[in-house]
């Protein structure tokens, strides 16, 4: 016991925090009230510091892109509220040389009224205004087209796409047996809109995708638009893109075209986007990755130049850097540490201006006494 004693006696030296007993001391009001106004800022700066400790940040870095032959996906959501779907043709070409045509597998088209109302998806009037022959031994020709490797054309369609393989016009659906009715249904889609929305994927090298008007014919390397007299001729690409996005999209990312608006005033207006592509990944917290891009663009309008077919062109050149977002998320010890820092800062502070305004309030009370003797 005596060593023990002797032992606790040394720490009893060593204790920082002595304590002063209650009978000498003296509580007051201003020193409630400090002590009201500190536990309640202390419970707001505690409040703010969890916040910002439960926050996870993106921090950039900016490196060489050495990624090659990867594919780009452009995510798209355009409405052309005067422009019918039948009539709208989706293209790439790139500095490679390679050019995509109506490029619709995963974009899918709207048919809008007058009002911008939507009537229905444009790929179910198509296959209305087809007409089919149901007899299973039936082989319809492709007049002269290049024939699929059924070597039959059954519907309107089979017979399109017969002509556009071989580089041909389609402009007489009506001398067609399968495409009977066909012209007078396109004819009556005059005075639509079309909203176009889905992806498309293209090779990540500099070059466009455009939204022309009229019926693309391939011929070799170059495709042409064509607009036929049975389609509509009352027409023009004023437009709003409610989204565009080259890749996935994350939290950080703001695509600067997106919700722009454009109103065509003559005949042959052409809208071109042009893009700065850099290739974007974010590292999360849980190991995951996510690869993307983000873009800045500018625009110009051409109006009323007759030698330019109205049109819609997105061009994309892709930077040679690439910004890496990690998430980064405070540590538990710095959270403790700055809680302790608010804790005693503010203790220690108020415990001065206490003391002050004790001093204060004493001084006081004193002369107040002496005058009294006086």
């Amino acid at each position: 016991m005596g060593r023990l004693g002797g032992l606790a006696a040394r720490f009893r030296r060593l204790d920082a925090y002595a304590k002063t007993l209650d009978d000498f001391s003296t509580q007051t009001f201003a020193g409630g009230l400090l002590t009201v106004v500190t536990v309640t800022l202390i419970a707001v700066l505690i409040a703010f510091e969890f916040a910002t400790y439960q926050r996870i940040e993106l921090h950039p870095e900016l490196v060489v892109d050495s990624t090659r032959g990867e594919k780009m996906r452009i995510s798209l959501d355009i409405t052309l509220p005067r422009a019918p779907c039948v009539l709208l043709g989706l293209d790439v070409l790139d500095s490679s040389g390679d050019a995509q045509v109506n490029l619709f597998q995963h974009v899918a088209q709207m048919r809008l009224a007058a009002n911008g109302t939507e009537i229905g998806p444009y790929k179910i009037a198509l296959d209305e205004a087809e007409t089919s022959v149901h007899a299973a031994s039936y082989c319809g020709s492709c007049y002269g087209g290049t024939a699929p490797a059924s070597g039959c054309c059954n519907t309107c369609e089979d017979v399109h796409k017969a002509y556009s393989r071989r580089g041909w016009a389609f402009t007489d659906p009506d001398s067609i047996e399968q495409c009977e009715g066909y012209a007078a249904r396109i004819r009556g889609m005059g005075g639509e809109g079309c909203r176009m929305h889905g992806f498309i994927e293209v090779g990540k090298v500099a070059g466009n995708f455009h939204i022309l008007a009229g019926d693309t014919v391939k011929t070799g390397s170059e495709h042409t638009h064509v607009i036929y007299d049975y389609m509509p001729q009352d027409f023009d690409l004023s437009h709003t893109i409610h989204r565009l996005a080259f890749g996935s999209e994350f939290s950080a990312q703001r695509n600067p075209l997106d919700g722009v608006s454009k109103t065509a005033h003559g005949t042959h207006t052409q809208f071109q986007y042009f893009t700065k592509v850099v290739g974007s990944e974010v590292r999360y917290l849980n190991g995951s990755v996510l690869q993307s891009n983000q873009y800045s663009a500018t625009e110009f309008i051409s109006e009323s130049v007759p030698t330019r077919r109205p049109g819609l062109f997105v061009m994309f050149d892709i930077s040679p850097m690439r910004v890496i977002y990690t998430e980064n998320q405070r540590s538990l010890a710095s959270f403790l540490t700055a809680v302790c820092a608010i804790v005693g800062g503010i203790f220690t502070v108020a415990r001065l201006i206490d003391a002050c305004v004790f001093r204060a309030e004493r001084a006081i009370c004193q002369k107040r006494q002496i005058g009294k003797l006086i």
